[in-house]
């Protein structure tokens, strides 16, 4: 039986999760924060309660469909309008914690051996791409790997206008990876958003050890470096008749 991860002709990757651990990260940036705190007292709970809540609003923006209006404003207006703020000021709170203080962070919280990975997938032939809730461009610089991916994609590009799991995305990436769904493969850490947009799309997925829920449909691995084995590893077929499952070892 032909293993649907081995014979993909791309890889298209989540980031967050995926090609760093979240653990270390949150541990740093939560030490940034404190040590903020420390000198702004009064300044930090309402700093908290933002960055809270602009998470809590982006999740609850999974089922948005509206084709009108553009995610990229939305995920920030939602939230704002809650917490009677402006949305500007917003868009620069968040943009300060979430997307440029932590990239000196970057490197030491990725998975051990990404880098080479990335180029042994390379090395066979296989096309990369990224695809994620944010912008990956600049988190991929910072972790040294954007120069080895074909296409980056963010939920939030005109094109795409959904949060994962809508298939849109995926189906974007492999578009623009020139590939039907069919001979890509995603990986992420999510199986609740990664795995089941990815089947949406008609693809086949691969979960890192860490994610949210449970899918079949999802190999699942422990760790970043386990993808090398994995596009080499026997195929034992469908888990529970719905998707790949790898060989017990």
């Amino acid at each position: 039986m032909t293993n649907p991860v081995r014979s993909a002709k791309a890889v298209l990757f989540d980031l967050d999760g995926t090609l760093y651990r979240l653990a270390p990260m949150r541990r740093r940036m939560l030490f940034e924060l404190l040590r903020w705190g420390a000198t702004h007292p009064f300044a930090f709970p309402r700093l908290m309660g933002q960055l809270k809540e602009f998470r809590s609003a982006r999740e609850g923006l999974r089922d948005f469909s509206a084709d009108g209006e553009a995610l990229a404003e939305v995920q920030y207006t939602v939230p704002a309008d809650r917490l009677g703020v402006s949305p500007e000021g917003l868009r620069e709170l968040v943009q300060e914690w979430m997307f440029d203080r932590p990239l000196p962070f970057l490197q030491t919280a990725a998975w051990p051996g990404m880098r080479e990975v990335l180029l042994d997938l390379k090395a066979s032939g296989k096309r990369l791409g990224v695809f994620s809730d944010y912008d990956p461009d600049r988190k991929l610089e910072a972790l040294g790997v954007r120069d080895l991916f074909d296409v980056t994609l963010a939920a939030t590009d005109p094109g795409v206008n959904r949060f994962k799991p809508h298939p849109r995305g995926f189906l974007v990436g492999a578009e623009r990876l020139g590939l039907a769904p069919a001979d890509v493969v995603y990986v992420g850490d999510r199986a609740d958003v990664d795995g089941a947009g990815a089947a949406a799309a008609g693809m086949a997925s691969v979960i890192i050890t860490g994610g949210v829920g449970e899918d079949p449909r999802s190999l699942r691995i422990d760790g970043f470096a386990a993808l090398a084995d994995l596009f080499s590893a026997p195929y034992n077929g469908p888990a529970n008749g719905e998707g790949p499952k790898r060989e017990a070892r």
